[in-house]
């Protein structure tokens, strides 16, 4: 059987993220797993029984490493519009369709992980008992499929603020060679995961929101790299 011409940039694996992400919310969605314990011992690295290691005002510290990536996001997401507007302006590497590719990429991944975490309704560890919470806005840990009671917070899963650092795992399929995906995949899962990490060390979110939302964007990517095709024609188009 002769080999496929198609790229595989434009025919990534679709089911591998969508079976490492049913494997992450069964392991951490269910009691009895390990799951739990793993999300608790991860946070107990940054808690010291009063307080975070990152304070929830961290003043300018925080205003650097919290709003400076995402302004650098907003700046590449910036960079992909020009791209997409004026090609002939642009550099000959990028090219609209991989810009029009990176921009509907991060664009659904945020706004999935988003609207999901109306869905998924699970506390952030700043919101739970067990970390100092107090009431009236202090809750049991409750996980995945455990029954909520009315009120119960709805905010951290997936991690929406990693989202948009994950979102550029996208990079690792606008590019047709070995070396430019593993590039974009680095780029992806450093920046996200950097992201994500600032966030687990203030209480925001756990290690669970946080691979989660790595695979539900690595997923993401791979559907939207198949549909659009960012390497179907030449990088200059």
């Amino acid at each position: 059987m002769a080999d496929s011409k198609i790229p595989y940039v434009n025919r990534p694996s679709v089911a591998l993220p969508a079976l490492v992400l049913a494997g992450i919310i069964g392991f951490f969605g269910f009691h009895g797993t390990g799951g739990e314990w793993l999300d608790f011992q991860v946070q107990s690295w940054f808690w010291n029984g009063s307080d975070w290691l990152i304070p929830k005002d961290a003043g300018w510290f925080h205003s650097l490493a919290y709003d400076g990536p995402k302004v650098g996001l907003i700046l590449f997401a910036v960079g992909l519009l020009w791209a997409i507007a004026f090609p002939a302006l642009s550099p000959s590497w990028l090219g609209r369709r991989r810009a029009v590719f990176l921009f509907v990429s991060m664009a659904v991944i945020a706004l999935t992980c988003t609207q999901l975490r109306d869905v998924t309704q699970m506390a952030t560890p700043r919101a739970l008992k067990v970390y100092g919470a107090v009431a009236p806005n202090a809750w049991e840990h409750l996980l995945l499929f455990d029954a909520k009671p009315v009120g119960y917070p709805s905010n951290a899963f997936p991690a929406g603020h990693a989202s948009g650092g994950f979102a550029l795992l996208s990079l690792a399929f606008a590019w047709g060679t070995p070396s430019a995906r593993l590039r974009g995949g680095l780029i992806g899962c450093l920046y996200g995961g950097a992201m994500g990490l600032y966030q687990i060390a203030r209480g925001e979110h756990f290690l669970s929101h946080t691979l989660a939302t790595a695979v539900l964007a690595w997923l993401i990517a791979a559907c939207l790299a198949r549909w659009l095709k960012p390497d179907e024609i030449s990088s200059t188009s």
